[in-house]
């Protein structure tokens, strides 16, 4: 609720009292408050001819008295209070995990001398066909999110009006005569009264100024709404289990044994084993583990504007404004 500061009658010292004259009324009254009012404007106004105007005169029956109407321009300071939503957006990391088998081929060759004759045997060394192996990797994710945000806001108006009403006032006007009565001098005007509106006949708010926020209330929980994008693995050695091997391949008649160390026949013994690349098999991915989401800007919405409060108290602005000043005659304009 806001209150209305109205205009007292002791403020209004006296009224800015505007004479009249011409064709619609034959008084005229000066600033001052004296003036004179003519006979044929009175019997107009109260329909009357000269007689019954002389026996109101002689009885005292006319009653004179004033109407002025005033405003007064008043302002009043407003608060409106604000919302906005807006969008948060953000990245968040992942790790996976994934095993993948493979297969790897190997060659045994071993030789000899015995009694001057070189002896060769090759065996091939797949390792009788797989091995195998495991390799862990990882990789990392990138997913965008999105959560709301609000913060309030305030911003400073004003409003202005009109605080109308009317200055009441009795007239000191006596009757001159020059053989009849021929019109009424005025004096003075007395006992001046203000009334006023209870209320201004308010315009809307003007002159808001820019909004002021708070900080963002981040009360939204984060949402994924991207596809991960993960890099490629990376992975370490492969743990093999034993070769299988195939056949050793000699000369008819000949055997790898003759090339045992334990033979005091042979000399110039050599063994080596070759290993192929491995293939790689297939890869079975693990679960993704999320991280922690990284926060990005907020992107603003619309501000929605709430109710406005208005702040006492309400404040003149400059003087009262009179309009013309208005006579009657036993409360009949003249």
């Amino acid at each position: 609720m806001h209150r209305i500061t109205k205009i007292a009658a002791g403020t209004v010292l006296a009224c800015a009292l505007v004479g009249a004259a011409g064709a619609a009324n034959a008084y005229t009254l000066a600033p001052n408050g004296t003036g004179f009012i003519g006979k044929g404007e009175v019997q107009t106004a109260l329909g009357m001819n000269n007689a019954a105007l002389q026996k109101a005169v002689d009885n005292g029956a006319l009653a004179f008295t004033s109407k002025q109407v005033v405003s007064q321009a008043v302002t009043q300071d407003a608060t409106q209070s604000g919302s906005q939503s807006g969008t948060q957006s953000g990245v968040q990391s992942g790790t996976q995990s994934a095993t993948q088998s493979g297969t790897q081929t190997v060659s045994w060759d071993l030789s000899c001398t015995i009694d001057n004759k070189n002896k060769q045997f090759h065996r091939e060394g797949t390792r009788d066909g797989v091995r195998a192996g495991t390799a862990v990797g990882s990789r990392t994710a990138e997913r965008d999110a999105t959560r709301t945000a609000s913060r309030d806001g305030v911003r400073i108006g004003v409003r202005s009006g009109v605080l109308s009403g009317v200055v009441d006032a009795s007239i000191d006007a006596q009757a001159r005569k020059t053989g009849q009565w021929t019109g009424f001098t005025v004096k003075a005007i007395n006992n001046q009264t203000t009334k006023m509106a209870d209320a201004p006949a308010w315009n809307e708010p003007t002159e808001f100024g820019a909004w002021t926020f708070g900080a963002w209330t981040e009360d939204g929980g984060w949402s994924a709404v991207g596809d991960w994008t993960f890099a490629d693995y990376t992975f370490g050695d492969y743990a093999f289990s034993d070769v299988t091997w195939s056949g050793w391949q000699s000369e008819p008649g000949e055997a790898p044994g003759d090339c045992d160390r334990g033979n005091d026949k042979a000399i110039n013994i050599v063994e080596s084993f070759s290993y192929g690349d491995p293939v790689d098999g297939a890869i079975t991915s693990g679960e993704i583990v999320a991280g922690d989401v990284a926060a990005g800007d907020v992107s603003e919405g619309v501000i929605a504007g709430g109710d406005v409060a208005y702040i006492d108290p309400v404040t003149n602005v400059g003087s009262p404004t009179y309009g013309a000043n208005t006579l009657f005659v036993n409360g009949k304009a003249l």
